[in-house]
C-alpha cells in the first residue's frame, strides 16, 4: 500500500453528509434557513450552453466586488467557498517550521489545513467565555508564529472582534499574517464588512476572507473570496487552481451583490429570532452565549447528550461537539424561524421520565437470549437446561448478564469454562455482526418479539420521555430497537458496555447516571428482574416490577414485593392503563 504524507497519519476526515438527512429543522451547518431568493434562482434558469461549455471569466464579478467595497480588483481572489480561501492562504504562507495561532474553539478547517502542511498549531483557551482578548493573542505570538486566524463573528462561539481591536494587533506584529474570517459578518450588528476591508488598505499583513454561503444562501454553489494587499493576492494566485470557481456561482454572486437589499429582511428576522431563542433558552435554565452570527451556542450541561438525541429524533438537527472539546456540553443551533424556535422550546421542556429495561419489558427474549443460554450450555455440557433453571439462577441476583448466568449454570454441573470461551459461543449464536460466515437474519436476536406496541409508545411519548438501562451491549440494544422502528422514542442509553463490570446491575450506577444526565419532572424505572428492582431502590427512585413472559407470576410477584417494588405489572401491556390511573389519582389528590 502506498503511504500518504506523514502529516495525514493521525488526522480524521471532515465528515459531510453523503445524502441529505430527513429533517424538520436543519440547524447544524448555519446555512441560510430562508433559502436562496427567487431573483438568484432565475439567474440559474437562464444559464445557457455557452456558459457551461466555456471556461468561466471572473472580470465582471471582480469589478462588482471592487465597486462595492472600494478596493482595486487586483486585491481580490475568488475561491471555491471560504474553505478553499483558507486552504490556499495557509498553503501559501505556512511551512513545517512555522505556526498557526487561533482561539479554541473556532472553525476547525484552518487548523486541519495547517496540520496537513506539517505546520505547528497553537490554540488559546478563552479566559472568559467567550470574550476575545487581544492581550492573550499578543502573549502567545512567538518568533515561529507565521499566521493568526481570527473569525469574527467566531464560529461556534458567536463573539464579534471589532476592527479597532484588530488594528492594533496587525500594526504591532508586521511579520505575522492575520487571517480575518468574516463569513458571518453580515449578520452582525453595528459593523459591516467594509470596516474589516479597510484594514487591507492600511497594511500588507492582513487578508480578509468572506463566503457567500451563509448570508446569500449560496452554500450549494461554493463561492468565497480573499481580499488583501496585491503582494498577498499575487502569492495566493500561485497556489490557487485556475478556473476554481464555476460560472453558476459567479453569475449568482453578481446577482446577490446587485440585490443586497433583499438580505436586510433576513438579517432583521435573524436578529429578532436569535434574541427570542437566546432569552427562551435562558428562561429554561440553560446557558446561551451572546452571538452576532446566524447561530446560538448554548451550554446544556450534563443534559447535552439527551437533548441532542431528543432534538434529532424529532427532526431537529443541530451541531454537537466532541468529548474533548471545551464546549463538549454545548450544542450550536442555527437560528430558526419564530415557529421553529417555539417547536424547539416545546421539545426542551421537562417531562416525566420512564426508564425501561429491555429484556422481558420491551422485548420477549425467550427465543433469543434464553435460547442462546440453552445452546451455549449444551455446547459445553452435552445436555439440556430449561427456562425454569435459567430463572432460578437469575432470581438469585447478580446475574443480569446472560454470559454470567450461563457460566453459573455450567458450574452447578461441575463444568468450569473460561468466560471468554462462553462469550465466543454465546455471541456466535445470539448476535455477531462481524461474522461474515453467517447471515444476519440467522442470529437468535431476530427471534425476539415486541412486547409493547409502537402505537402505545407513540401515545405515551407525548407525556413522557423514555430512556434505557439494559444489561445488553449497546450494539445489540440499538439493533433490536431499530429493527422494530422504536429507537426514535428513546433519547438516552446506559448499556453493559457503558459501565465497569463491577458497576452493572444490581449496582445503581446506571440509574444514577441517567438521573444525572436526563432531565425529568418525575422518574419511574420499569424492570423485570430482581437486579432491576434492587438497582432502582438503591438509586432511591420509584421502581416498578414487570413480570416477563413465561416467568412464574407468583414467584416474581413475591420477589418484587420482598425487594420493595412500589408497583407490579402482570405484563408491560398494562403500562398505559397503570400510568393513566396514577395520573387520575394524582389529579384527585391535588383537588
Amino acid at each position: 500500500m502506498i503511504e500518504p504524507r506523514k502529516t495525514l497519519k493521525d488526522l480524521s476526515c471532515y465528515q459531510t453528509d453523503e445524502y441529505l438527512p430527513q429533517w424538520r429543522l436543519k440547524l447544524d451547518s448555519n446555512e441560510n434557513i430562508y433559502g436562496t431568493n427567487q431573483t438568484i434562482l432565475n439567474v440559474l434558469k437562464n444559464i445557457d450552453s455557452t456558459d457551461t461549455s466555456l471556461y468561466p471569466c471572473y472580470g465582471e464579478l471582480l469589478d462588482e466586488l471592487s465597486s462595492r467595497y472600494k478596493v482595486p480588483k487586483d486585491k481580490f481572489l475568488l475561491t471555491n467557498g471560504c474553505d478553499e480561501a483558507l486552504n490556499i492562504t495557509l498553503n501559501t504562507y505556512l511551512d513545517t517550521d512555522s505556526e498557526l495561532l487561533a482561539y479554541n474553539p473556532t472553525f476547525s478547517m484552518p487548523l486541519l489545513y495547517a496540520k496537513i502542511i506539517g505546520a505547528k498549531t497553537k490554540q488559546i483557551e478563552y479566559g472568559e467565555k467567550f470574550v476575545f482578548n487581544k492581550e492573550e493573542i499578543k502573549n502567545n505570538i512567538t518568533k515561529n508564529t507565521k499566521a493568526v486566524y481570527i473569525a469574527t463573528p467566531n464560529n461556534p462561539t458567536g463573539e464579534l472582534v471589532r476592527p479597532s481591536v484588530l488594528r492594533g494587533l496587525i500594526e504591532e506584529f508586521k511579520e505575522v499574517l492575520f487571517i480575518i474570517d468574516c463569513t458571518y459578518i453580515n449578520f452582525a450588528i453595528d459593523v459591516v464588512l467594509e470596516d474589516y476591508i479597510d484594514l487591507v488598505q492600511e497594511t500588507d499583513n492582513v487578508v480578509v476572507l468572506k463566503s457567500f454561503s451563509k448570508d446569500f444562501a449560496l452554500a450549494g454553489l461554493r463561492l468565497g473570496f480573499c481580499v488583501g494587499d496585491r503582494s498577498i493576492i499575487n502569492n495566493l494566485k500561485k497556489v490557487a487552481s485556475p478556473y476554481n470557481v464555476n460560472i453558476a456561482a459567479v453569475k449568482c454572486a453578481l446577482c446577490a451583490l446587485r440585490n443586497e437589499d433583499k438580505f436586510e429582511q433576513i438579517k432583521e428576522l435573524n436578529e429578532r429570532n436569535r434574541e427570542f431563542l437566546s432569552q427562551s433558552l435562558e428562561k429554561l435554565g440553560f446557558k446561551p452565549y451572546s452571538s452576532q452570527g446566524n447561530f446560538v451556542l448554548c451550554d446544556f450541561g450534563s443534559y447535552c447528550d439527551f437533548y441532542y438525541e431528543k432534538l434529532k429524533k424529532n427532526g431537529v438537527i443541530v451541531r454537537k461537539f466532541s468529548k474533548n472539546s471545551p464546549i463538549s456540553t454545548c450544542l450550536r443551533l442555527t437560528v430558526p424561524t419564530e415557529g421553529g424556535v417555539k417547536y424547539i422550546l416545546e421539545l426542551l421542556k421537562k417531562k416525566d421520565l420512564l426508564i425501561f429495561d429491555l429484556d422481558g419489558v420491551v422485548f420477549d427474549v425467550r427465543d433469543s437470549y434464553n435460547t442462546a443460554i440453552k445452546e451455549t450450555f449444551k455446547h459445553f455440557s452435552g445436555f439440556e437446561t430449561n427456562d425454569v433453571e435459567i430463572a432460578k439462577v437469575k432470581n438469585r441476583g447478580g446475574m443480569n448478564c446472560d454470559w454470567d448466568a450461563t457460566k453459573c449454570l455450567l458450574e452447578e454441573q461441575g463444568i468450569y469454562i473460561e468466560l471468554d470461551k462462553i462469550i465466543t459461543v454465546f455471541q456466535s449464536l445470539f448476535y455477531e455482526p462481524c461474522n461474515k460466515l453467517k447471515k444476519i437474519e440467522d442470529f437468535l436476536i431476530n427471534k425476539e418479539k415486541l412486547l409493547i406496541s409502537k402505537e402505545v409508545l407513540a401515545e405515551l411519548s407525548k407525556k413522557y420521555d423514555f430512556v434505557i438501562f439494559s444489561g445488553r451491549l449497546k450494539q445489540e440494544a440499538l439493533y433490536s430497537l431499530k429493527k422494530f422502528d422504536i429507537d426514535k422514542y428513546f433519547y438516552y442509553y446506559i448499556t453493559a458496555d457503558d459501565l465497569p463490570k463491577d458497576l452493572l446491575k444490581p449496582d445503581p450506577q446506571g440509574v444514577l447516571e441517567i438521573i444525572e444526565h436526563c432531565p425529568y419532572k418525575s422518574i419511574k424505572y420499569l424492570g423485570d428482574s430482581v437486579d432491576d428492582i434492587i438497582a432502582g431502590n438503591k438509586a432511591n427512585i420509584e421502581t416498578i416490577g414487570v413480570i416477563a413472559p413465561g416467568a412464574d407470576y407468583n414467584i416474581m410477584k413475591n420477589n418484587f414485593k420482598h425487594l420493595g417494588a412500589k408497583h407490579i405489572l402482570g405484563n408491560i401491556s398494562e403500562l398505559k392503563d397503570f400510568l393513566r390511573e396514577i395520573e387520575t389519582n394524582d389529579k384527585t389528590i391535588i383537588q
